[in-house]
This record gives structure tokens, C-alpha cells and sequence, in this order.
């Protein structure tokens, strides 16, 4: 094997691990997630899902920022919650919210003071069109 793909291959196999391995900050929500900016189907559902946020962890740390982002229709929850576990494994398992609340799943992570959490909303309110999924993240800036 050449050196040139020597080099190349060992650049390949360090960016695939550094990739893998579970980071100290949060990761950016998934590749096919497009932030939502206007009003929606789902509107009345993400301020629910954003004062059960508020109210279950603010207390403990501080203003949230909150941030929604529109899925594709088949993104399920154990996908989303995989792609973050895995990333945010350093990070310990905030007991603060429970995994169903009333308009989504969620979960939350802490670490050294900063909160990462997330929910995914399944369905908008009864008799409203639904041709996507909300990705709720909220964090306390620091």
C-alpha cells in the first residue's frame, strides 16, 4: 500500500472515531432536521411541550432556550433517542423529566451544569394537518 493511501486511510479511520465517540457538548440535531421559523401545525404543541420543559427543569437550571426543528414523518422516537444517547453518553441521565409528557417523549442530559434536553412531538393537535415531526431541544446558555 502507497504511503499517499496509507495517510489517507489513517485520515479516514481518525475522523470516523472522533465521529463515534461521545462528545462533552451537545450534538446538532440531526442531518434531515430544518429549524422551524414560522407558525405551524404543530404550534399549540410545542408551547405545550416548551412550558412541561420550563416547568420541570428551570427550577433547577436556569432560562431554557428552546429550539424546534421539523422531522420527516417516519423519524421515531428510538431513533432519536439513540442518536442522542449515544452522543451525549459522558453526560449524565437528568431525572428531572420524565420520558412522556403530555404532548411528546423526552429526555434530558446534564453535565457539569449545562442541560441538553429533548422532545419529540408525534402528532399535532386533534384535526390539524400532519405532514411532519417537532424536535423540541432546549439548553441553558451559559
Amino acid at each position: 500500500m502507497s504511503r499517499l493511501r496509507l495517510a489517507a486511510l489513517t485520515v479516514a479511520v481518525a475522523l470516523t472515531m472522533a465521529a463515534c465517540m461521545p462528545s462533552e457538548t451537545p450534538p446538532p440535531p440531526p442531518a434531515n432536521a430544518q429549524e422551524l421559523t414560522q407558525a405551524g401545525a404543530y404550534d399549540q404543541r410545542i408551547d405545550d411541550v416548551t412550558q412541561e420543559l420550563r416547568d420541570a427543569l428551570e427550577l433547577r437550571y436556569g432560562p431554557l432556550e428552546i429550539k424546534a426543528y421539523k422531522l420527516p414523518p417516519p423519524t421515531a422516537w428510538p431513533t432519536v433517542s439513540a442518536y442522542y444517547g449515544n452522543a451525549l453518553s459522558k453526560w449524565d441521565a437528568e431525572p428531572g423529566l420524565p420520558e412522556a409528557i403530555r404532548a411528546a417523549h423526552a429526555l434530558a442530559w446534564a453535565h457539569d451544569g449545562n442541560l441538553f434536553a429533548i422532545a419529540l412531538i408525534d402528532r399535532p393537535v386533534a384535526g390539524e394537518h400532519r405532514d411532519y415531526k417537532v424536535l423540541v431541544i432546549a439548553t441553558n446558555p451559559s
